[in-house]
C-alpha cells in the first residue's frame, strides 16, 4: 500500500528566533536543523521513495537537497506545500503577536476569523483545500508509488485535519516537529493515519 509521508523542515533560524518569516523571508537551516534532517533521511532509505516534492521556500528546499542526497532522487517544487501566507504578522515575533492581539493563531484553526483576514493572513480553509488538491493528485497518478512532501507546520496539519475532525484547540496543540514524519497510507481509495511525528528514538525525550 503506498504512502504519502509529509516531512517538516528542519530547525531554521526563524524557529530559534520565534520570528514570524512566512514564505517571503528568508531563514535558514541551522546546524541542528541540518543533523535532524541527516538523521530522518537515514529512516527514509528503508522504504523506496519514488517521487519528492517540495515548499519552494529556502529551508524547505535546504531540507530537500539532503534528504535528496541521501535517497538518491531530485525533487521537485510543488506551490501547494508552500508555508502559509502571514500578511502584515510577518517579521513581528510569536510572543509579540499574542501579546499585541491576543491568540491568532489558536484563531487561526477556527477557520474565518475576521482579525487575521484584516491582516492578510491565509485562511486555513485554503491550506487544507490545496493540500487536499495534492493529496488527490497523489492518489490518481501515483496509485502504486510512495511520495514525499517537504513542507512546513501548517500544511502538515492541514493533512492531518483532512483525515482526522479535530477541534481548533486540538489542532494549535499538536505540534509537528522539525524534520519529523507524518505517514498516510493510501488503502482503497482513502487515506489512513499512520504515523504523526516520526522521527530519531534520541529526540523523543527532549522535544
Amino acid at each position: 500500500m503506498p504512502l504519502v509521508v509529509f516531512m517538516r523542515h528542519g530547525q531554521a533560524e526563524n524557529n530559534v528566533s520565534r520570528v514570524l518569516v512566512g514564505r517571503h523571508i528568508e531563514a535558514h537551516l541551522t546546524e541542528q536543523g541540518r543533523q535532524q534532517v541527516a538523521d530522518t533521511a537515514k529512516q527514509l532509505k528503508s522504504i523506496k521513495i519514488d517521487k519528492v516534492y517540495a515548499s519552494p521556500v529556502i529551508r524547505a528546499r535546504e531540507t530537500a537537497d539532503i534528504v535528496c542526497k541521501t535517497v538518491g532522487i531530485d525533487y521537485t517544487i510543488d506551490e501547494r506545500l508552500y508555508e502559509i501566507e502571514l500578511g502584515k504578522l510577518v517579521g513581528m515575533n510569536y510572543e509579540e503577536v499574542v501579546t499585541r492581539y491576543g491568540n491568532l493563531f489558536l484563531k487561526f484553526y477556527d477557520e474565518h476569523d475576521p482579525v487575521l483576514e484584516s491582516f492578510g493572513v491565509e485562511s486555513f480553509t485554503s491550506v487544507k483545500k490545496r493540500v487536499k488538491s495534492l493529496l488527490d493528485e497523489a492518489a490518481e497518478k501515483h496509485p502504486d508509488r510512495n511520495i514525499l512532501c517537504v513542507t512546513h507546520l501548517d500544511p502538515i496539519k492541514a493533512a492531518i485535519a483532512s483525515l482526522l475532525d479535530l477541534k481548533p484547540e486540538a489542532l494549535y496543540r499538536w505540534h509537528i516537529r522539525n524534520a519529523s514524519l507524518t505517514i498516510l497510507k493510501h488503502e482503497s481509495k482513502f487515506y489512513t493515519l499512520s504515523g504523526v511525528n516520526v522521527m530519531s528514538m534520541h529526540r523523543y525525550p527532549f522535544e
